[in-house]
């Protein structure tokens, strides 16, 4: 590993004290190349200068991410893209991007340690339903202004495994990207060809390359933002495990099969939130639709994306504090989406 004199290096045995051995309570969620836990440092382990407790979380590689069949020189491939990546002056102060304390590469533990309590992954929270609708359209709104900013830096980034799993959201609702096993351009540079022999989540890749072959492009990220967006305002959500290809549990195919122009694919029960405005549901339901288009060509750019929410009934109205029917308020913070 390079070196990295604001991070702390941390021991395999430092990792399972924050996580009680990686106790199965402290398992937030799998993602594609491992698993992500909660965990504690404590003022006495004396690895960290902390006056209390300080909750984190904790990611580490497990044997998925083996699949690269790496050699000896390469086997921290991906941490050490991670850390390279999230360190950069340019990306390290995103408020959607997870910030890290320190990393862990030992052979019997590779892992980060992300300075983050986190509520839950997007994929759980989904799964329970207890999101309102602006706190969905906020997510996604987040969501689209922080692959605005990756896609349009100097060197532009991809991150290309985009998916609810690898997605944290803070105690306000706040989104965190946490994955980023596949990311390239920028300072990662061209995506390695080891890397190229990785299956980008099922349900999320861009149906075009896989048809197709040929370069990723930016486009590949709006297909993927496209489909949470749609399982957001349907509540539906897919998971990494590789489903069976039916119209029901793949999100684009089953909104290709719903949708009718100028129709809402918004779930019924969203529907009654007090900040649910009619025009709102076409109006995400056509940009979601546009996203999954077959041909990237046809596919808006993510400023494009962007503008189009911003632009929606429920963030005129933000400063309304009425609570809804779920018997929450809501903030929308404009700031945190550009």
């Amino acid at each position: 590993m390079e070196s990295y004199s604001s991070l702390v290096v941390f021991t395999s045995e430092d990792l399972k004290l924050f996580t009680n051995s990686f106790h199965k309570n402290n398992l937030i969620g799998d993602t594609q190349f491992g698993k992500l836990f909660r965990g504690c440092i404590k003022n006495l382990t004396g690895v960290i200068c902390t006056q209390e407790n300080r909750d984190v979380t904790v990611k580490i590689w497990d044997e998925k991410s083996n699949c690269l069949n790496l050699d000896s020189d390469d086997e921290h491939l991906m941490i050490k893209e991670e850390v390279k990546f999230l360190t950069h002056p340019s990306i390290h102060c995103h408020p959607n991007l997870v910030k890290l304390i320190g990393f862990c590469c030992e052979k019997e533990v590779r892992g980060v340690v992300y300075d983050l309590n986190p509520r839950d992954i997007l994929h759980n929270i989904i799964l329970k339903d207890v999101l309102s609708w602006t706190q969905r359209v906020n997510i996604i709104l987040q969501l689209a202004g922080v692959l605005e900013f990756l896609h349009t830096q100097e060197m532009p980034y991809l991150v290309l495994n985009i998916c609810e799993s690898h997605i944290m959201l803070d105690w306000d609702c706040n989104i965190k990207l946490c994955d980023f096993g596949l990311i390239s351009g920028g300072i990662i540079g061209e995506i390695s060809a080891l890397k190229k022999q990785i299956t980008i989540p099922i349900g999320y890749v861009d149906p075009f390359f896989a048809a197709k072959g040929g370069y990723w492009q930016t486009g590949s990220d709006v297909f993927s933002l496209g489909v949470i967006l749609l399982g957001l305002i349907s509540t539906r959500v897919l998971g990494l495990e590789r489903p069976k290809l039916t119209p029901d549990n793949v999100i684009h195919i089953w909104a290709k099969n719903e949708y009718k122009p100028n129709c809402s694919l918004v779930h019924k029960s969203l529907r009654e939130d007090w900040g649910y405005h009619g025009e709102d549901g076409s109006t995400i339901t056509e940009v979601g639709m546009r996203c999954i288009e077959f041909f990237p060509t046809n596919r808006p750019a993510m400023k494009d994306v962007l503008e189009r929410l911003k632009g929606l009934m429920v963030f005129q109205r933000f400063g309304d504090t009425r609570p809804n029917k779920r018997d929450k308020k809501f903030h929308i913070d404009f700031d945190m989406a550009t």
